[in-house]
């Protein structure tokens, strides 16, 4: 079983990295939008994958640490969510995921992409006594109600529209959420992140 990939990011999308590693092998790693945008402008990487095996293939998929592959996994355990699915949810973020379960906020976990008011029930209670949920605390200094004015340089704040615009957003959806960027989001990793959550 593969579980860690360390190499150069040969080639990239919304949906997968191909990783060229020291031992001149190739794997294709499924990753999603949070994963992009930390990858995106990235020459290599350290990943984490969970290595899934069926009769007919074999998948390797990307997280940002250790404890978003246990979600992951305890994400396909339940009936009805594939590795799309899973990682679809995942793009909500692995802390708002687990705020939303522990909040019983269905809303939250229906606004994603392939999930319905039925899946969203499941969701919620499959994982509400995992203990991962139970013991999970919100990061201290959230300053996500912080609104402040963009003052990013002007290269980085065009390389955020564009990596944006090319995964699909709007430019007006864009501009909305960057107004209310918080203040101590500085760079393009820390921003992206934020931005897709908020889109």
């Amino acid at each position: 079983m593969i579980g860690y990939l360390s190499g150069k990011i040969l080639d990239i999308s919304d949906s997968h990295i191909l990783l060229l590693t020291e031992s001149w092998i190739w794997y294709e790693v499924g990753i999603n939008e949070i994963s992009y945008s930390q990858l995106a402008t990235r020459d290599s990487a350290d990943v984490y994958v969970y290595h899934h095996i069926t009769e007919n293939a074999q998948s390797l998929f990307w997280f940002i640490n250790l404890e978003e592959k246990k979600l992951f996994t305890e994400l396909i355990k339940i009936s009805g969510v594939g590795w799309k699915v899973a990682l679809q949810i995942l793009s909500l973020g692995k802390d708002r995921l687990v705020e939303a379960v522990q909040q019983d906020d269905k809303p939250a976990i229906e606004s994603i992409k392939w999930i319905g008011k039925k899946m969203a029930e499941k969701i919620v209670l499959e994982l509400k006594d995992k203990d991962f949920v139970k013991a999970h605390v919100s990061p201290e200094g959230n300053t996500k109600n912080q609104a402040t004015q963009i003052s990013l340089p002007a290269d980085t704040l065009e390389n955020i529209k564009s990596t944006l615009q090319n995964m699909g957003y709007q430019s007006r959806d864009i501009e909305r959420v960057l107004q209310s960027l918080p203040d101590d989001l500085k760079t393009v990793e820390q921003i992206l992140p934020y931005m897709i959550r908020e889109l």
